[in-house]
């Protein structure tokens, strides 16, 4: 009898079980922790300004249902289905070009994307000011260098406008712009509240100034976890999170999470789809680094500082939470804006208010245990600390209730959300 065979065999075996029972140890304390979070962590969209009843029904039934239209610094609104015939600068010295993007059912991005490889141009040759929802119509501001008009005029995709074009010595930013108007469309009211004459007459002159659901994720609400693990430098659970972690997906979406989560990257690729690019980059420069750090270096760099922004607006509504119980009316010790109280955006030089707001802000750090140093994130950029309006107001509000459907139409200063405004009347946070 060859017992050395046997013995070989043995222990390879029992080194095979103490593995299994490693991995099956490590996979239970990652899903734990994961899951933690996701139970300390919920949408934390909860008060609302108005006392009355909510009425339920639908938005973005379709892209028009939906219409943001850009408002310029100077009040100047990019009206969607109209041009503007803004004047060149002059002398001009070649360095930009502005021009409106008019979109149906694009996201900001990926509206960019086609038109960077219509242009045969690169993405850092454009900026704009703020980004726009998906599924609905929108206007935004561009900018772009090393092009030449020409180039933009020749431009033609499905869905998407190029217009009001213009030569300019100013170079577009973030944050360029007033903010935006709205024109929302709800429909499939609940029908005992379609018999209310005054659905044409609601007053609302302000907002509670959450960070909506936008900002957290639509369908899969995750992105302040993911945000919350970098933070903490716990790359491995936040690609996890990203990747895995099933929350209502069904289908082959599902099975790839749960693959994902089992640790069967290839086998998660193979079912992930199109929709899925994101994920199915990061499983890809995984396996390129075998480093989960490195992972989310495939991913745009915007898409990165999201994930810590997301982190920091859920601390914003956190407070914006539990100032409702003393009103925002300004308190001594409020570091205002335009009179409104303001709400700390935590960072890594984050100025505390004083008074009461001051220990809503310092009871809220110290419950999570904040480090400020730990918002210089190596590879994901430095996430300063500014302040925040804690109560927002709404211009020129209107609305209609015609044929079954109600009509808002509204204007928002840059930052603002417009489906906080709709939930006041609706009750849904999307």
């Amino acid at each position: 009898m060859n017992f050395k065979f046997i013995q070989e065999a043995r222990k390879k075996e029992t080194n095979d079980i103490m593995s299994d029972f490693r991995k099956n140890i490590s996979l239970k304390f990652r899903k734990n922790k994961i899951d933690g979070k996701l139970k300390e962590m919920p949408l934390n969209i909860e008060k609302y300004i108005l006392k009355t009843n909510r009425f339920g029904g639908t938005l973005k039934k379709y892209p028009e249902d939906f219409i943001v239209e850009e408002i310029m610094p100077d009040g100047t609104v990019l009206e969607v289905g109209k041009e503007i015939d803004f004047l060149d600068e002059t002398p001009w010295n070649g360095s930009f070009i502005h021009f409106t993007l008019e979109k149906r059912n694009w996201n900001t991005m990926d509206a960019l994307s086609a038109i960077v490889r219509a242009t045969k141009t690169k993405r850092k040759n454009f900026g704009f000011a703020g980004t726009k929802d998906k599924f609905a119509v929108t206007t935004q501001r561009m900018g772009c260098f090393g092009l030449k008009k020409e180039q933009l005029e020749s431009v033609k995709i499905p869905e998407i406008i190029i217009k009001d074009i213009q030569k300019s010595n100013k170079k577009l930013r973030m944050g360029d712009l007033f903010g935006n108007r709205f024109t929302i469309n709800i429909r499939d009211i609940e029908k005992k509240y379609m018999e209310l004459e005054n659905l044409s007459d609601l007053k609302l002159d302000h907002v509670l100034n959450y960070f909506g659901i936008q900002r957290f994720g639509l369908k899969r609400p995750i992105t302040h976890i993911v945000g919350k693990f970098i933070y903490e430098r716990d790359f491995e659970s936040a690609f996890y999170t990203y990747c895995g972690t099933p929350i209502s997906e069904t289908g082959d979406e599902k099975e790839a999470r749960e693959l994902v989560d089992s640790g069967n990257f290839k086998g998660a690729l193979k079912l992930f789809s199109k929709g899925n690019e994101y994920e199915k980059r990061l499983i890809q420069q995984y396996f390129k680094y075998k480093d989960f750090k490195m992972a989310f270096t495939a991913l745009p760099p915007q898409l990165n500082s999201m994930f810590v922004n997301a982190y920091q607006a859920y601390l914003f509504n956190e407070m914006v939470n539990e100032r409702y119980n003393f009103g925002f009316e300004p308190l001594t010790g409020d570091i205002l804006e335009d009179n409104i109280p303001t709400g700390a955006l935590i960072g890594y030089n984050t100025e505390f208010g004083k008074g009461i707001q001051g220990e809503i802000e310092k009871e809220i750090f110290n419950r999570e245990n904040i480090d400020l140093k730990k918002f210089k994130i190596e590879d994901f950029g430095n996430f300063y600390g500014t302040r925040r309006k804690l109560i927002t107001p709404v211009y020129d509000f209107k609305s209609e209730f015609k044929e079954k459907v109600l009509t808002l139409s509204f204007k928002l200063e840059r930052g603002n959300y417009a489906t906080i405004v709709t939930r006041e009347f609706t009750g849904n946070l999307g």
